[in-house]
């Protein structure tokens, strides 16, 4: 009561109080203000930002009443501008109904939606017609409400799909392409599981190799699929399956299956790995392709090109360089090379023909061939003279060996159309290192070697020695 009384007696302190008070209610005023100010920016800021969301998708919202003919009870800017229409202008022009925006051909419009009213959520594909008469996909979803006098009101929205649906055509469009193609060119896909190794192939793989395409534990089980390999690409199939499971970037191979004929035919295998987020292998895609055709082609243009065309042995350059090729990979060893020359053959040519003594050169190279194993190598480096060369020879026991061997099948007899030409040969032999370091060095002596057999009688066989 005193403080009340002093107030009362002091107007000083009464007008200080009254300031304060006064001063205190500005200050709130301005900080309410203020942060209405504020709110009302950030609603600002947020409308804007969902007019830019709402402008930059292509839909509308619609609520319509299916029993009415889908009478359009509301409809928002947004649906009339996907479609190129004024408001005002659409409904001055009587179009008061989605049927009248709706594609005339497609008449099941109401009939989907039908099928669908006792659902939560109603969606369905539609092609509306905008106002310069083209087609756009739209897609509608939504859910309808049922009025007291039983009919049902949608509220659906609207979205332009066109662009999507363009893709997704696309995209089956380029997959339907590349499957007629493939079926054409009797390639087969696959597709391989790195994790679950699963190895999937189109329906073809079974047309082609009568198996079944989906195979399980593909890598793990390779060995049981060994007699569907060739034995001489087994390696390189392993490989293959090695490559699959590691997940290499790229992998291509070639090797022979055997297809449900029981042949086997050259494939060509080319895949593609694809990775994860992580940057993990998941997948390989590739393709299978019968390669058989060209492969063969191209195995009978290189025989051709290093063949002699009457014996089928190797001709002379190709013989000069499979020699020192073998000779540079095998330094350390002892090898032979034999020196062929039949004896007085000028004389059988002039006495029966050279069709006839063309014939006596087979018969008597594909002697030579069945006791000579392909690792030796025999070639043909003149009319009547051909080399044996055969590596790694363990001991002059083994040359000596190989040497009467040979002189045993170049001495026999020849017999056609009652015709009976004897026949034989000298050979003249050299032996690496000692008599030479390659081709050249060893022909040199070895000819040597032939002509001191011819000396002597002829139909035998020498080794070249510096004393002779």
């Amino acid at each position: 009561m005193k403080l009340i009384s002093g107030i009362q007696n002091d107007p000083a302190v009464l007008l200080t109080l009254v300031i304060i008070l006064i001063s205190i209610c500005i200050i709130i005023v301005v900080i309410i203000l203020l942060y209405r100010l504020e709110n009302e920016k950030r609603v600002t800021r947020a409308a804007l930002e969902l007019k830019k969301i709402t402008n930059s998708i292509r839909a509308g919202l619609i609520h319509f009443i299916l029993e009415d003919n889908c009478k359009i009870l509301y409809a928002s800017k947004g649906f009339y501008d996907v479609l190129g229409y004024d408001k005002n202008v659409a409904k001055e022009g009587n179009k008061v109904s989605i049927l009248d925006f709706i594609d005339p051909r497609n008449t099941d419009f109401v009939h989907k939606i039908e099928q669908q009213l006792g659902n939560e959520t109603i969606r369905c594909e539609i092609p509306l017609v905008t106002k310069g008469g083209n087609l756009i996909n739209m897609l509608m979803t939504g859910n309808s409400s049922t009025g007291r006098d039983g009919k049902h009101t949608l509220s659906v929205v609207f979205v332009d799909i066109s662009e999507q649906k363009k893709m997704q055509e696309l995209i089956l469009l380029e997959g339907e392409r590349y499957r007629i193609a493939t079926e054409l060119s009797n390639d087969i896909l696959f597709e391989y599981h790195i994790k679950t190794d699963e190895m999937i192939h189109t329906d073809k793989y079974k047309d082609i190799f009568g198996a079944v395409p989906v195979i399980q534990n593909y890598r793990k089980n390779c060995e049981k699929r060994r007699d569907q390999i060739h034995p001489d690409d087994w390696g390189i199939y392993l490989e293959f399956c090695q490559e699959l499971a590691e997940g290499a970037s790229i992998i291509e191979s070639q090797f022979r299956i055997k297809d449900r004929l029981g042949e086997f035919i050259w494939c060509q295998i080319m895949g593609k790995t694809i990775h994860d987020d992580y940057k993990m292998p998941i997948r390989v895609i590739g393709k299978i392709v019968n390669v058989d055709t060209q492969k063969r082609e191209l195995e009978a243009l290189e025989y051709k090109a290093t063949r002699d065309p009457l014996t089928g042995v190797y001709n002379k350059e190709v013989t000069i360089k499979k020699i020192d090729k073998y000779i540079t990979g095998n330094k350390n060893g002892m090898h032979m090379l034999m020196l062929i020359d039949f004896d007085d053959f000028k004389s059988i040519n002039d006495n029966y023909g050279h069709l006839q003594g063309d014939k006596i050169l087979i018969f008597v190279i594909s002697r030579i061939k069945e006791v000579f194993s392909e690792g030796e190598i025999i070639g043909r480096i003149g009319g009547d003279e051909f080399v044996v060369f055969a590596g790694n020879i363990s001991c002059v026991d083994e040359v000596i060996e190989k040497a009467t061997l040979l002189r045993h099948e170049l001495d026999t007899t020849y017999t056609s159309d009652k015709t009976t030409i004897k026949i034989s040969g000298s050979i003249g032999v050299s032996i690496y290192p000692e008599d030479g370091l390659h081709y050249e060095q060893l022909m040199d002596l070895a000819d040597k070697a032939l002509y001191q057999v011819k000396e002597h009688g002829k139909n035998d066989y020498m080794i070249y020695s510096s004393a002779t």
